[in-house]
């Protein structure tokens, strides 16, 4: 069933929404802030920790401090995180098993994104150290 929600994520508007947004970092600001406010929520407790470094990858790169990413991840993870937020995803949030396919998409978006967010935890261990010296 997973595979049926990736596909109409895939060829919906997400992705060329997030890549249309990726220059405006007010537009991904409030996204983050969006971010924030959905994950004090309930529901999501499969994906929330998966959620919370999509988050922190975007402020990250929002903010400066990450550098070394890929246009195509970016637009990735904007994308995902667009979809959860969003009401108006495949099955709208409210319905019952309505969680089903964000937690589908993050999770195949963190599969996608693997390297990217690995190569970026790595960044972050070696400035925590560097800040540390």
């Amino acid at each position: 069933m997973g595979n049926v929600f990736v596909n109409k994520f895939q060829n919906g508007k997400w992705l060329s929404r997030s890549n249309s947004m990726l220059g405006n970092k007010a537009a991904l600001a409030v996204l983050a802030g969006r971010l924030v406010l959905y994950l004090k929520k309930g529901g999501l407790s499969k994906v929330k920790e998966d959620l919370h470094l999509l988050g922190a990858y975007l402020g990250d790169i929002i903010n400066g401090r990450y550098k070394e990413h890929s246009k195509s991840s970016l637009t990735l993870a904007v994308a995902a995180i667009l979809y959860v937020v969003s009401p108006l995803d495949i099955i709208p949030d409210l319905l019952p098993f309505g969680f089903l396919d964000d937690i589908s998409i993050v999770t195949w978006a963190m599969s996608k994104l693997a390297a990217e967010l690995e190569k970026y935890k790595s960044h972050n261990t070696q400035n925590k150290l560097q800040t540390n010296d």
